[in-house]
């Protein structure tokens, strides 16, 4: 009898149900605040982990963009350099590699003795380059251009100074003596006998006769005395003077 009692249920239907349907809706409830929590608590991680990687790219894009500046910096400073050098080497160029009283105290110092000169003249001309070089050279612009070099500065002209020496001589054995003195020389190069001629000093017939002679030369390239010393440049000097 007692156990009978213990299993009987003295609440209405309509209760039951309200209570049992008040308990499924706050177990959805629940449940769904337990999901919308998780879709918000993943939310703010992956915006977390967001936030990290764009900081690190904004760290990388910094870095990159200061590595780009430091890029373009050097590469100023190349071309700069590259032109300096361009003017250095076409200033280099230009001055004179051999002074011309060295020169003149070479041609002093080796006469031979009654050897005399009358005229001293120096032309200087660009020597054209060979068109190949022209092509490497175009090429090798292109070249560093499409790699992102700086350009390569325009090689100074090269000169070239031909010397025309106009002298006389006693006899023809000096002239020769001469001649072979100044092939000797390392500031001069491509020495060669124009003419030797034989002629009166002056208009009598007991004139002494003597071997008018014209020498054709260049300067050497590969000679360099711009470092000539004051001292030695106002010999040089004296001599011509003399």
């Amino acid at each position: 009898m007692t156990q009978m009692n213990s299993s009987m249920n003295f609440l209405p239907e309509d209760y039951v149900e309200k209570r049992q349907a008040a308990r499924a809706a706050v177990v959805f409830i629940g449940l769904l605040l337990a999901v919308v929590g998780g879709i918000l608590g993943t939310w703010s991680y992956k915006q977390w982990q967001y936030g990290i990687v764009f900081e690190e790219q904004a760290k990388v894009s910094g870095e990159i963009e200061s590595a780009g500046k430091l890029i373009a910096e050097a590469q100023q400073i190349d071309q700069e350099r590259a032109t300096m050098v361009a003017k250095a080497e076409l200033t280099t160029t230009l001055m004179e590699r051999v002074r011309r009283s060295a020169l003149m105290k070479e041609f002093t110092d080796l006469q031979p003795k009654g050897v005399n000169m009358v005229s001293l003249e120096l032309k200087a001309h660009e020597i054209a380059p060979q068109p190949g070089a022209l092509q490497n050279s175009e090429a090798e612009k292109a070249k560093r251009a499409a790699a992102g070099l700086p350009p390569i500065a325009d090689k100074p002209p090269e000169v070239e100074v031909v010397i025309d020496l106009v002298g006389n001589a006693p006899t023809d054995a000096q002239v020769a003596q001469y001649i072979a003195a100044l092939g000797k020389s390392p500031l001069l190069t491509d020495v060669n006998l124009l003419f030797s001629e034989e002629f009166k000093r002056g208009k009598d017939d007991n004139t002494e006769m003597v071997r008018k002679f014209h020498v054709e030369m260049k300067v050497n390239p590969n000679a360099d005395l711009r470092r000539l010393t004051s001292s030695d440049e106002s010999s040089a000097d004296a001599s011509l003077a003399q």
